[in-house]
């Protein structure tokens, strides 16, 4: 109701002005009037005491979503240690002055650039404030010198050895590096374990793709490297799970859609053992869930890990008709961040209001009062 009664506020005032577009609706006049009802509704929520949260909880949770027809909106905030509060602000926060409601889930990353020591204090304070974290790692290529998470993985295929980088292997430079990295990684991740967080955890994503290191080595479906793959993963899992006591990640598969040219998005599946969510990272001109019937096979709630609009699409897509190409398919979308000429982001695009005020839409103030609740 709360919802219902606010975007029809939203619209009235949006009607005033004959042929509204996506930047008149941050007019001073509107942006005041909705940043007064952010503050009031970030000032309830404040009062309320944070529940204890679990895993499972958690996916049970994006399972009811699901059935509701219900999805929770996201925005990734950058992709180096410099980018989180920045982006946070960027496009987080001016989004909720224009809109008056903040998102559900941030995105954030912990590769694509050296770091010993990523800033996670912003990712803290969105979950302490009733929100969700969902993170990826663009690890650095090992095989090659310099930092650079890409790789023609097919053509590069024969310098790359995805099990020379486990545990116990033979300490090469290609060893020691990946190794290194994963260790400064894992601090932050421990960081975050003991700060209380719950983090959906995404790496090596889009792996039947060819251009990050840890990718498919053929086309056409004819890669050879599944197992190498699921070894790494496997890997990974078992290293933060038990070397660093690492109980707190929900691990994401995340894959791209199938085409001609790439391997199917079931195809370096690691197993329901060591997976708990699956999720599609799509770009196009439209909103759109391709290859969802072949996700479902595998038995894992959904969610829409990466989502945004090509660049033909830049700044025009529909959040609204995003949301009804979500519901009942995924659990969330984590939409991408903008960035010079490319308007990516929620707030950049269009029916923004509309979209953040939908009875359809979870945001954080109702992500809280879930999680406050005595009994689910």
């Amino acid at each position: 109701m709360q919802k219902t009664l606010l975007l029809a506020g939203l619209l009235l005032l949006a009607s005033c002005t004959p042929q509204t577009t996506n930047d008149e609706i941050l007019d001073t006049e509107i942006q005041d009037k909705l940043e007064g009802n952010h503050l009031v509704n970030a000032s309830v929520a404040s009062t309320l005491p944070l529940r204890s949260r679990s895993k499972q909880d958690i996916l049970d949770y994006f399972d009811t979503l699901v059935m509701n027809k219900q999805v929770i909106v996201g925005q990734h905030c950058g992709n180096g240690p410099d980018d989180i509060w920045q982006y946070y602000n960027t496009y987080i926060d001016m989004l909720t002055d224009v809109t008056g409601r903040n998102v559900g889930l941030m995105g954030a990353d912990l590769g694509i650039h050296p770091s010993i020591n990523y800033p996670i204090q912003t990712l803290i304070d969105h979950w302490n404030e009733g929100g969700l974290v969902t993170l990826s790692w663009h690890a650095d290529n090992p095989f090659e010198p310099g930092y650079d998470v890409y790789a023609s993985t097919v053509e590069s295929a024969d310098q790359i050895d995805l099990r020379s980088l486990l545990k116990g292997e033979a300490a090469t430079v290609a060893w020691n590096s990946y190794r290194k990295e994963l260790d400064n990684m894992a601090g932050s991740l421990q960081k975050l374990r003991d700060a209380g967080v719950i983090v959906i955890w995404r790496p090596f994503h889009e792996m039947n793709g060819d251009y990050f290191w840890w990718g498919m080595d053929a086309y056409n479906g004819l890669q050879t490297n599944e197992a190498d793959f699921v070894a790494l993963w496997k890997d990974l899992y078992n290293t933060l799970t038990y070397d660093y006591g690492l109980d707190n990640l929900i691990w994401t598969y995340s894959v791209i859609p199938h085409k001609n040219w790439n391997a199917n998005v079931t195809a370096y599946y690691p197993g329901s053992d060591h997976v708990d969510l699956v999720g599609m990272d799509f770009y196009g001109a439209h909103p759109n869930f391709p290859d969802y019937e072949a996700l479902k096979t595998l038995g894992k709630t959904i969610v829409m890990s990466e989502v945004g609009p090509t660049e033909s699409a830049y700044g025009l897509w529909n959040e609204i008709a995003l949301v009804n190409a979500m519901k009942g398919k995924a659990a969330y979308f984590l939409q991408w961040h903008s960035w010079p000429g490319g308007k990516v982001a929620i707030k950049d695009n269009l029916k923004v209001i509309e979209m953040m005020n939908s009875e359809t839409v979870i945001t954080l103030d109702e992500l809280f009062e879930f999680f406050d609740q005595p009994d689910k």
